[in-house]
């Protein structure tokens, strides 16, 4: 394992929100990390590891949820290839303010994923991140007590 440090802002890091996973979830997730020599921290309920093992990860996700019986919940990693998605460029933001974003997001159930400072999400959630984003440029929200944010979807759309 190398000297790798999660907070060091040069190093591109993959952020995983596992919020929804139990405490013995995260147990498992944790073990099998430490036994592939993955070196990784937790930040609250957010895994985070270097993006070089991000490929690495997809797998681990995939077999521990089939094994687990975990449903694709996890909020960060829940943007596949394939879908469209839409990117924030969010390097203004210092970690502690990004981590207000995630939380604001997991509140409202947007599916998301960081990659260093830049912010994806699936472009139907673009309406969502937008608002959130107007209000955090109007100064509508301070960071000092983001945490119950919450947005309500007036959208009219069916599904």
């Amino acid at each position: 394992m190398t000297d790798w440090n999660p907070l060091d802002p040069d190093l591109e890091n993959v952020y995983y929100d596992l919020s929804s996973w139990t405490a013995d979830q995260q147990a498992e997730l944790t073990a099998r990390l430490a036994n592939a020599d993955i070196a990784h921290a937790w930040v609250e309920s957010e895994l985070v590891v270097s993006a070089e093992f991000e490929d690495l990860m997809d797998t681990l996700f995939d077999r521990l949820e089939k094994e687990l019986g975990i449903g694709v919940t996890a909020v960060v990693g829940g943007v596949g290839e394939g879908d469209e998605v839409t990117e924030y460029e969010l390097d203004e933001f210092n970690i502690e303010e990004r981590r207000e974003i995630t939380e604001t997001l997991i509140a409202n159930r947007v599916t998301h994923r960081w990659m260093e400072t830049t912010l994806i999400v699936p472009t139907e959630a673009e309406e969502i991140v937008d608002r959130l984003l107007d209000e955090i440029d109007a100064g509508d929200i301070e960071f000092d007590d983001g945490s119950d944010i919450e947005f309500d979807d007036d959208s009219d759309d069916d599904e």
